[in-house]
């Protein structure tokens, strides 16, 4: 057999130096000496580079190329989960915006639903919130689902075992990456859930404080891997998703108290006499907005007049439905005392400027007082920094009555003043608050221009109820209403109505 390596006896010796023959003296030493080469040595090493282990330092070679590919794909690897995390990052980031904007239960949930298709390319999602006891349902918003899927899952026992029961009783997410995951823990389900064509399912309860709020239910069409990073993504997104719930909860809860506090102030009834017709409308402000402290009034003092009023306490919430209910009650008060609309007013200031409880940021209100001889059609008025009220004469264009008789409610100044006008037969005012006419995005003149358009549509001899509904369905038109708001129609009736 031939030389496969470099001479290791000396029997070999002549056949290593003839090997080397043409190499310098000191080549063939080092050759001798290291069994290697020198360095540049071409017939040495062309002669003997198979046998001086090329197939090692090929392997070595491949082991550089192993190493080399391998941090590259983990390399790789590190570089999409970044961009994987930056994703999530920004998923989370939107989906936490829109449910910043949305303050009840109904609107978290149609934007947790939204989301979870726009951003997770869900099939369908389904949010189950729980009652106060967190043992009953009584909320549930899902995507419609067709009609044999429906039909398949009524015929499933409530007692069933089921994902949703598992998540809410363990408080833990429960990822099914496949239908065959799935079935294997939920056989019973088989039929409802291929019906649906889903084949990968999430269930993560929504967890706020230590409290269960309710569920999550995501599936998708197709498999999902689930990885760390993803589910610890959805978790997240559970998270708050429930805390935006508990905020819509306590939101709704104390909105519904200064709701009840408000109708229990308002009046029940208007006055009714046939020496003068009166219509009122109060609407509250657009799903997502707190009740605020708007007020209007009317009724008959001892010396029979009519007196009537229309008011508006800054700020939102119970806090100031109680402030509009004092203020209310004081003009009441001060009418009975015989006191003259500035004067009642002038009261009304001082309660509110000087009161030990007054919140800050609701110790301000505006508010018109009037009254009216229902037998001359005289009426005095005194307004306190409120919109001006608008008056329609029988037969002429509306105007705005723009005097002002003095400040703010609550500012502790006195020595209002008053103004006075006589209403013909058909003559009509309509006194109002700032949420008919305020838009945040335009100047409060295009507001009381657009009043005046919508009851220009309505003459005065239509009445006050069809000036009211001209006023509501015309004057915020396609605009959102961000304050609640209410209205009074004063009208001097003709012969005859």
């Amino acid at each position: 057999m031939g030389e496969t390596g470099p001479p290791r006896s000396a029997k070999r010796a002549a056949s290593w130096d003839t090997c080397v023959r043409g190499e310098s003296e000191r080549a063939r030493r080092q050759a001798r000496v290291t069994g290697r080469p020198r360095r540049g040595s071409a017939p040495y090493a062309t002669r003997w580079a198979p046998a001086l282990g090329a197939t090692a330092i090929e392997t070595d070679r491949d082991k550089g190329n192993r190493l080399r590919r391998a941090a590259a794909t983990e390399n790789n690897e590190l570089v999409g989960e970044l961009h994987a995390s930056r994703a999530r990052a920004r998923k989370l980031q939107e989906l936490t915006t829109a449910l910043g904007d949305a303050l009840t239960t109904q609107a978290v949930t149609d934007v947790i639903v939204s989301c979870s298709t726009s951003l997770l390319g869900t099939a369908y999602a389904t949010v189950l919130l729980l009652d106060v006891d967190r043992r009953s349902v009584r909320f549930l918003r899902l995507e419609p689902v067709p009609d044999e899927v429906a039909r398949l899952m009524a015929k499933i026992p409530p007692s069933a075992p089921s994902a949703t029961g598992d998540a809410l009783s363990t408080r833990r997410p429960l990822f099914h990456r496949t239908l065959a995951e799935y079935l294997s823990d939920y056989p019973h389900l088989r039929a409802a859930t291929e019906a649906l064509g889903v084949r990968a399912l999430a269930h993560l309860p929504l967890v706020a404080g230590g409290d269960v709020m309710g569920l999550l239910s995501l599936s998708w069409s197709e498999e999902q891997r689930f990885e760390p990073g993803e589910r610890l993504f959805l978790a997240t997104m559970a998270g708050q998703c429930a805390l935006a719930v508990q905020r819509a909860e306590l939101f709704e809860q104390k909105s519904e108290v200064a709701s009840i506090l408000q109708r229990a102030i308002l009046p029940r009834r208007l006055p009714r006499s046939p020496l003068v017709r009166l219509a009122a409308r109060y609407l509250p402000a657009e799903a997502g907005m707190d009740v605020g402290g708007d007020w209007y009034d009317a009724f008959y003092g001892p010396d029979d007049r009519l007196w009537f009023s229309v008011g508006d306490v800054a700020g939102h919430g119970a806090q100031a439905a109680s402030v509009m209910g004092q203020l209310r009650n004081t003009i009441r008060a001060t009418a009975y005392a015989d006191l003259d609309p500035a004067a009642g007013l002038d009261v009304a200031d001082r309660l509110l400027a000087y009161a030990d409880d007054a919140a800050e940021d609701i110790a301000v209100a505006t508010a018109i007082v009037a009254s009216l001889d229902s037998t001359s059609g005289r009426v005095v008025w005194s307004n306190a920094g409120h919109p001006p009220p608008v008056l329609i004469r029988a037969g002429a264009p509306p105007v705005l009555v723009e005097d002002r008789h003095g400040p703010l409610l609550g500012v502790g100044h006195g020595g209002r003043t008053q103004g006075s006008t006589v209403l013909g037969p058909g003559d009509l005012i309509l006194l109002y608050t700032d949420g008919l006419i305020e838009n945040r995005d335009e100047a409060l003149d295009i507001g009381l221009s657009r009043l005046l358009d919508a009851v220009t549509q309505s003459p005065a001899l239509d009445g006050p109820n069809a000036v009211a509904d001209h006023a509501l369905a015309s004057s915020l038109s396609g605009i959102t209403r961000r304050d609640d708001l209410c209205l009074l129609v004063i009208q001097q009736p003709t012969a005859g109505t």
